[in-house]
């Protein structure tokens, strides 16, 4: 019998220039978005129509070892999600205060420009 029989190294890595983000096989997709398209529904052959750079192969093997550590895998991605809504709160109440600014500015700028003109 010629079959391999032996597991395959699993395809997560983590990268250590973003931060540490678990990405997929060799490719700069994240775990996350992989695990949460499968979540939503999505087949891995849809996943990776999806995003081409991911081999199938892989994207398969994620999942699969998602539903062996699901607990672990659910409390990640929730964690995950948790750090993204901090930080997109905080990035919209600086983009806002940011953005009022700004326009405080140009109706300023336009104001003056009103009274200095002929």
């Amino acid at each position: 019998m010629n079959l391999p029989l032996e597991a395959d190294p699993l395809p997560i890595r983590v990268d250590h220039e973003s931060n540490g983000a678990l990405r997929v096989g060799p490719t700069r997709m994240t775990l996350e978005v992989v695990l949460t398209a499968h979540l939503q529904g999505h087949r891995p052959e849809e996943i990776v129509q999806q995003f081409p750079a991911l081999e199938l192969a892989d994207v398969y093997t994620v999942i699969g070892h998602y539903l062996r550590h699901r607990e672990a895998f659910d409390r990640h991605l929730a964690e995950v999600e948790r750090v993204y809504q901090e930080r997109r709160a905080l990035d919209l109440a600086n983009g806002q205060a940011g953005l009022r600014e700004r326009l405080q500015a140009r109706l300023a700028a336009r104001a003056t420009g009103a009274n200095s003109a002929p």
